[in-house]
């Protein structure tokens, strides 16, 4: 049963059942039962392990009693429409929602700060990040920049906060949604500024200052919603700033150089960074700089993140903080069953005899030294590094790719891109993940003659991941190939080749 639509729920804290908001409504245009999906995260952002489906009837209707111990905000995703929520325990909300226009109306006693939400587009895509590759704001100086970007944009943020101050809800309910309101001033402008821009590095690093300059951490209101917790996170970024602000080119580039806010040396981080991941040098940051309270959420979501994304090497690190700092968190129970539940898969995969590492893959210079052990199979190449976050997304749909082609002459090769000295955490990861199949791990400098006869220079873009297809005779028959999560394109481009 396709999904219809997903309503992401995002949160602070753990769930309980200590009190239920009841969530009802109507699905226009439904012609037989179905089923859309509620996604419940630990803190905040979309993980597909958190998916709970609630079954919509024949005639459209959906009814669900959640158990919320605290007020959440929630965003409902259908196609490229988005509705923010805020839902509070003890309350109701019927929702109203026609795909044909993308329009929600509300009714019960959560109704009237939904309305309101709804007319402020939160999850929208702001006038100066519409366009990509052709924006018209992408290389304006420094002045036009605060003239037609950031000006504008604070007035929008000036009239939605008018619109909660002079509106009928409480005065909690406005306190919480104006920090969401600003905390995405700040965001949609840090986006633009890092995603978008196209001057030079040093006026972007200007430009993403004076947004942050001024603009206090600590939250006004707590439990926060999900926009300050990712503005907290975005707030990294800042502190980077800072700390290699005023340092000579001799400066940056010296190991002994004692970095401000972090506290450790340029070579120290740049070693914690490599065996424990960029999380950790994050974390020390945030460690030595953040109120506690959201030092300790910061670093619950990101064990989180890294257990949800099979990362027990980058994940044990981060949770040995959570114990020694916050030794009574009331995350830690949930977080070490996930860590538990990492350490079985890793045990059970030990002797998996389908997860192979080739034999020489230090000394190999070329992927058809592996590529040509496989004749009589159509191989599907994955290029891929553990510190990569889209691949390890991909990864997600390896079960239902190699599924689909169980029992027939595919293959499947991962040519990871890791450091030596992670070749541990590397080995760990791929038997954590149940990757079966060929693997070749090559450092960023011996990876790049594997590209040059990939995808030689000038021939197309090197992505992490990018993928490739070889017919039965060894020959490259597809450069950039379908991803994994492409399923049915990427399985008729294989199939094609049996």
């Amino acid at each position: 049963m396709k999904k219809l639509f997903t309503l992401l729920l995002l949160i602070g804290t753990a769930i309980n059942a200590s009190a239920q908001f009841k969530f009802s409504g109507h699905i226009a245009g439904i012609a037989k039962a179905d089923t859309f999906y509620i996604n419940i995260p630990y803190v905040y952002g979309f993980y597909h392990d958190n998916d709970v489906a609630i079954p919509v009837d024949a005639k459209g209707n959906f009814k669900i009693n959640l158990n919320l111990p605290q007020q959440k905000f929630g965003n409902i995703r259908f196609n490229n429409k988005a509705v923010y929520l805020l839902l509070t325990p003890g309350k109701s909300l019927v929702m109203n929602y026609d795909p044909a226009d993308s329009s929600a109306s509300f009714n019960g006693t959560a109704a009237a700060e939904n309305r309101l939400i709804d007319k402020f587009d939160l999850n929208g895509i702001p006038f100066f990040a519409e366009e990509y590759k052709s924006n018209p704001y992408a290389k304006l100086g420094p002045a036009d920049l605060q003239e037609q970007v950031v000006k504008p944009w604070m007035a929008t943020r000036d009239k939605n906060i008018a619109l909660v101050q002079s509106s009928m809800v409480s005065p909690a309910n406005k306190k919480l949604i104006i920090q969401e309101i600003e905390a995405n001033y700040i965001l949609q402008l840090n986006y633009f500024a890092r995603g978008i821009m196209k001057t030079g590095r040093e006026q972007i690093f200007d430009f993403v200052e004076t947004i942050y300059k001024g603009v206090p951490l600590a939250p006004q209101v707590l439990p926060a919603g999900p926009m300050y917790y990712q503005f907290a996170d975005s707030y990294i970024g800042y502190y980077e700033i800072l700390a290699f602000k005023g340092l000579t080119s001799a400066q940056k580039t010296d190991p002994k150089t004692m970095l401000k806010y972090y506290n450790i040396t340029l070579d120290s981080g740049n070693t914690v960074s490599k065996l424990k991941g960029k999380s950790f040098i994050n974390w020390i940051l945030v460690r030595n700089t953040y109120p506690k309270n959201i030092a300790e959420t910061w670093l619950a979501q990101n064990i989180f993140y890294r257990c949800s994304s099979k990362d027990l090497a980058y994940a044990k690190p981060l949770m040995d903080e959570m114990k020694s700092i916050y030794p009574q968190s009331k995350y830690i129970p949930y977080l070490q069953t996930k860590i538990n539940t990492l350490e079985l898969l890793l045990a059970k995969n030990l002797a998996n005899k389908e997860i192979i590492v080739v034999d020489g893959y230090d000394k190999m210079n070329s992927i058809y030294q592996a590529i040509g052990k496989l004749k009589g199979k159509v191989v599907y190449l994955d290029i891929w590094g553990t510190w990569c976050g889209p691949c390890k997304e991909e990864l997600r749909y390896n079960p239902e790719l190699k599924q689909k082609f169980k029992g027939k002459d595919v293959a499947f090769v991962y040519l990871d891109m890791d450091d030596d000295m992670k070749d541990g955490q590397w080995r760990d990861f791929i038997k954590v993940n149940g990757m079966t199949g060929l693997h070749i791990r090559k450092s960023s400098k011996d990876i790049e003659q594997f590209w040059d006869e990939l995808l030689p220079k000038g021939a197309g873009t090197r992505y992490y991941p990018t993928y490739f297809i070889f017919d039965k005779n060894g020959k490259l028959v597809q450069a950039n190939a379908k991803r994994p999560s492409d399923k049915a394109d990427l399985y008729q481009q294989i199939q094609q080749y049996l």
